[in-house]
């Protein structure tokens, strides 16, 4: 099983590390992993070292499936940092478009997978979980998106091994052996396997303790196929008890006001609340390897959120001595 870390490519990553790739590689050796999980973008920088590349988090356009199913939906007057950020392109064929180009992208980086977030989520939604679409609507669509990029490369098969992370919201939770087989059965190509995020599921099941969290995955676990946790092969490794916030501060209307506020200033006042929600805490638990005993996966991504080199080097070996308990 190979450790890596995650990182973005944007400058305001980058920066910790002296804007240098070399000074990134030296700490990746220096956490005893061998590579990294680079988030790619608008911005990006080709200059990284191949070999220091494991995989690719594709970019995460929170709306791109309404662009993709019902682009009438789509304001025509819609801003342009909103269809580039939010629903990922103008039209569904820039979207394809754009899509094909990350993947192309991921493939000439030596990447070995892409992750890419099979979900869809309204803003408004956010506060009070009426979501648009169900998680079978979403799976439908996203297997159609995925299948007509994937029918532009040779044999129907992408250039990179693309990797469904889960997350919270309708799409892909894998929590329901009968979902994951709904969406997995409209898939037409092979080339695919799936990014297990525990954190991300402990979001999905009311989790207010570590030890709770552990145990909760583990009994998701226990309900999945052996063809499921075979096709497991990552794991975005982290801890989230963020049941209680929810509780507080979602299943309600949004913030007055909310709905006419630009998209940037949208983002700007969800960001600090998704930190709180999907807190990707370091394990301290050792009972946490039992999940990855369970799944016995090829890539461990020790996937965090920090302000500074210092506090995300604080919570890789906060971590990394857990699993050596």
């Amino acid at each position: 099983m190979k450790e890596v870390l995650n990182i973005s490519g944007y400058s305001v990553d980058l920066k910790r590390y002296n804007n240098s790739w070399e000074e990134v590689r030296k700490f990746v050796n220096t956490m005893g992993c061998s590579g990294v999980e680079l988030l790619i973008g608008g911005e990006h920088d080709n200059t990284i070292p191949l070999d220091l590349i494991s995989s690719i988090h594709l970019p995460d356009w929170l709306g791109w499936m309404r662009l993709w199913r019902e682009p009438e939906s789509v304001p025509a007057d819609c801003e342009p940092f909103k269809l580039a950020y939010y629903f990922g392109a103008a039209t569904p064929e820039d979207l394809i478009r754009t899509f094909i180009d990350n993947l192309e992208k991921a493939a000439g980086l030596g990447a070995t997978y892409a992750v890419f977030h099979v979900t869809h989520i309204e803003l408004d939604a956010f506060f009070t979980r009426d979501h648009r679409y169900t998680t079978r609507e979403v799976l439908f669509s996203a297997a159609s998106f995925l299948n007509t990029a994937c029918k532009n490369f040779p044999k129907g098969e992408p250039p990179v091994t693309i990797g469904f992370e889960n997350l919270w919201w309708p799409g892909l939770t894998l929590l329901s052996q009968d979902e994951i087989d709904y969406f997995t059965n409209h898939l037409e190509f092979d080339n695919w396997f799936f990014v297990l995020d525990t954190g991300h599921m402990m979001n999905a099941m009311d989790t207010r303790t570590e030890e709770d969290g552990i145990r909760k995955v583990l009994s998701v676990m226990d309900t999945l196929s052996s063809a499921t946790l075979e096709r497991i092969r990552a794991v975005h490794f982290h801890c989230s008890i963020s049941g209680k916030y929810q509780e507080e501060n979602f299943f309600c209307d949004p913030p007055s006001g909310f709905s006419s506020l630009m998209y940037g200033e949208q983002i700007s006042l969800l960001m600090p609340m998704v930190a709180k929600l999907d807190q990707h805490r370091p394990f301290t638990n050792p009972e946490c390897k039992m999940i990855l005993q369970k799944v016995n996966p090829d890539y461990l991504v020790h996937e965090f959120i920090s302000r500074t080199k210092e506090e995300f080097e604080e919570k890789i070996r906060t971590q990394k001595n857990c699993l050596k308990n």
